[in-house]
């Protein structure tokens, strides 16, 4: 696990990386309080923190109360190092957001132990972040994620001017497969499909459920040329990758699959929706089993 060091002495902040080094997380550091928010703007900032409370700037108290201020909601567990002594001093530092406190110098076996507790809870968060993110059948992402997502998204494609193509797809006459199958073979169906589409879909394009038996796919930094030959590719897959119940029975399946590309700045996640979702409709109008371009 990644833990970030913000300290202002050199001496301390070596003597920290020697130790959280031995005991299997990997550092990272930072000089001041503006420095660390840097570091944490990332897509991927550590969670784990140790900070100095007297830093030139910003002290750790106030670089503690920004980062509870974080629109983003990241979570951070902090621990506040520093020489001060005394309760008003826990107090202080409890009430600007830190998670715990250690006086200087600190002892290896309390930091240890207490970085122990506060990485359970780093874990913790995380899985519970993903359990509530998680559509529980498929495991792609459910549609509060995928709708966060897709604003995020629209957001990039707008700040660096590029392509970012919307991908709603339906499983076709899913209700007759519930009615013929059941409905514990209709979710071997949803997760199949999902396999389908993670198979044919690149690293970081995001695939979430959005209900029943529709499915919404972000394509980033892809235009309409690119993003019709994966949905082609995806429907033919499915085409031809019937669900396998058991060893003597499958269930076909195909879909129908409606495309828009972001136009300009004044896209929202609702506009971009409705005009797939409207390709969607006209695609299981127009017969089934096709992709249709919000043109």
């Amino acid at each position: 696990m990644d833990i970030l060091i913000v300290d202002d002495d050199p001496i301390t902040r070596l003597a920290l990386c020697a130790a959280v080094e031995e005991w299997s997380f990997v550092p990272l550091v930072a000089g001041n309080a503006e420095d660390a928010l840097r570091l944490l703007s990332g897509d991927t900032p550590p969670h784990l923190l140790i900070i100095d409370w007297s830093m030139p700037g910003m002290s750790g108290p106030e670089l503690c109360k920004k980062l509870r201020e974080r629109p983003d909601g990241q979570f951070f567990y902090i621990l506040m190092l520093t020489g001060k002594d005394g309760n008003d001093a826990v107090v202080e530092a409890m009430e600007s957001g830190a998670d715990d406190f250690l006086s200087k110098p600190f002892d290896p076996r309390i930091l240890k132990v207490r970085l122990g507790a506060g990485s359970r809870i780093v874990r913790l968060e995380q899985t519970l972040n993903q359990l509530a993110s998680r559509d529980a059948l498929t495991q792609c992402w459910n549609r509060r994620m995928i709708d966060e997502l897709m604003s995020s998204s629209i957001a990039e494609s707008n700040r660096k001017g590029t392509p970012l193509t919307l991908m709603v797809i339906d499983i076709d006459h899913f209700k007759n497969v519930n009615d013929t199958y059941g409905h514990a073979s209709g979710d071997i169906a949803l997760k199949h499909t999902v396999d389908i589409l993670n198979q044919n879909l690149r690293e970081y394009d995001q695939v979430g459920r959005y209900g029943g038996e529709e499915f919404v796919v972000l394509l980033p930094s892809t235009d309409k040329s690119s993003a019709w030959g994966i949905a082609e590719r995806i429907r033919s897959s499915i085409q031809y990758s019937p669900a396998i119940i058991s060893d003597a029975e499958t269930i076909p399946l195909t879909v129908s699959i409606g495309l828009a590309e972001v136009r300009n700045g004044n896209e929202t996640p609702l506009s971009l929706f409705e005009r797939a979702d409207k390709a969607l409709y006209t695609a299981k109008q127009k017969g089934r089993n096709r992709v249709i371009f919000d043109d």
